[in-house]
């Protein structure tokens, strides 16, 4: 744990909540650029591109840039939940929280919480009704909820209707119908099962074998919570070893190289180019370099910052489209020597932050008929801000965790 107690909960916890809304945006942009990109492919179609596969549409890449972007979402949301159970010092508050969390996290309808009462060995849910609050016991070993609780296993049930083990005046609330649940077992640092965390009524479908998962994770968050153990304000976050697990894999299995280089080569398809290169700016080195060079001849490409096209478009945040590269005085000739390749046409395009500062440049070079024209500066101009969102969010929530590890306390 930080000793310093340097750690700034409010810049990260503001940084979050607008980048989660920023991605919430991109998620109804990236939809609205497949369904253009399709058409235009499908005006462009012609008896010579059909019998060839350089015009194949892109709609497999924009969704599984939806996908990385709903995965970083979900990164943005375990983060959020692990720095708000951390800083609530008001138990039932914090109780209030974990019910309002888990149905979030399962996009469930609602939740419920039941606490073992440690001198009868009843489980206790507190409940909200017409006439106010109440409590409701019972034995332990009855219902879906008491299995949990005596098992110790995380139980869903897909049709209630259908389930022996369900018992409607135990797992589900007064005037309310549970057609779908899930319950999960809460245990103290002993591994002893002091509770049952309870989702009710997924909004799309049924509860799956990843919602599952997700819930035991959580549940080790919520346990922690419950049991104050939580370090409070001013202090690091406090994460379990499940749910760091997870936000991990979330954070390694994005493919995020994969998907660019895969974007990069229809990139080059679509614009019916010869080759594309994503640059990258290091302010650090005051270089650019090349994350993904198609047939670059080399295995990275390396240049001062104001060298060349690229150089030139991250000094002034301009899309550039030259008919004839060895006339431009601004074309680094020193590339196609190095590669032996011959430029004709070049297209750059900046991908900008949210502050509008350049972070990279996407590049296209070689018309296959002619030079690049205006609806090619449109496409590229959309390829580029779908690019510069993905590799920006994902940079960030790396950084994220990278903070959390280090700040963190382990819990197991």
């Amino acid at each position: 744990m930080n000793k310093n107690n340097n750690f700034d909960f409010k810049a990260w916890y503001n940084q979050i909540i607008w980048e989660k809304q920023r991605l919430e945006t991109e998620l109804n942009r990236i939809s609205k650029l497949t369904n253009i990109l399709d058409s235009f492919i499908n005006e462009q179609e012609s008896p010579e591109a059909q019998s060839t596969d350089e015009n194949t549409p892109i709609t497999n890449e924009f969704e599984q840039l939806t996908t990385i972007n709903k995965k970083i979402q979900l990164l943005y949301f375990l983060l959020d939940t692990v720095r708000t159970l951390s800083a609530e010092v008001d138990s039932e508050r914090r109780l209030d929280l974990i019910m309002e969390k888990a149905a979030q996290l399962l996009n469930a309808d609602r939740s419920m919480l039941f606490l073992l009462d440690p001198e009868t060995k009843q489980l206790c849910a507190q409940i909200v009704d017409d006439q106010g609050q109440k409590n409701m016991k019972f034995l332990r070993n009855l219902g879906v909820v008491g299995i949990a609780a005596t098992s110790g296993r995380t139980l869903s049930v897909a049709d209630t209707t259908r389930d022996a083990n369900f018992k409607p005046e135990i797992d589900e609330k007064p005037a309310y119908h549970a057609k779908n649940i899930i319950v999960t077992p809460l245990r103290d640092s002993t591994g002893t099962i002091f509770g049952v965390l309870q989702a009710l009524n997924k909004n799309e479908g049924r509860f799956t074998p990843d919602d599952e998962y997700l819930f035991q994770a959580f549940a080790t968050q919520a346990s922690m919570a419950i049991k104050n153990v939580a370090p409070g304000i001013g202090a690091p976050p406090l994460v379990s070893n499940p749910l760091l697990l997870i936000m991990k894999a979330l954070s390694t299995g994005l493919g995020i190289d994969n998907l660019l280089q895969a974007l990069m080569k229809k990139t080059t398809q679509v614009m019916n180019a010869d080759r594309s290169t994503l640059f990258m700016v290091d302010y650090d080195r005051q270089e650019i370099w090349s994350k993904v060079a198609e047939g670059a001849g080399i295995s990275e490409i390396r240049f001062p910052l104001g060298v060349g096209i690229a150089g030139h478009v991250v000094n002034t945040s301009e899309m550039v489209n030259i008919a004839d590269a060895y006339k431009d005085p601004r074309f680094n000739q020193d590339i196609d020597a190095r590669t032996g390749y011959y430029t004709r046409t070049v297209l750059c395009a900046p991908l900008l932050d949210e502050t509008n500062r350049v972070i990279g440049v996407l590049q296209v070079l070689n018309k296959k008929d002619g030079t690049f024209s205006k609806q090619d500066e449109l496409l590229i101009g959309a390829f580029a801000s779908q690019v510069s969102k993905v590799v920006k969010s994902s940079q960030l929530v790396l950084n994220l965790l990278a903070i959390l590890e280090s700040e963190r306390a382990f819990v197991k």
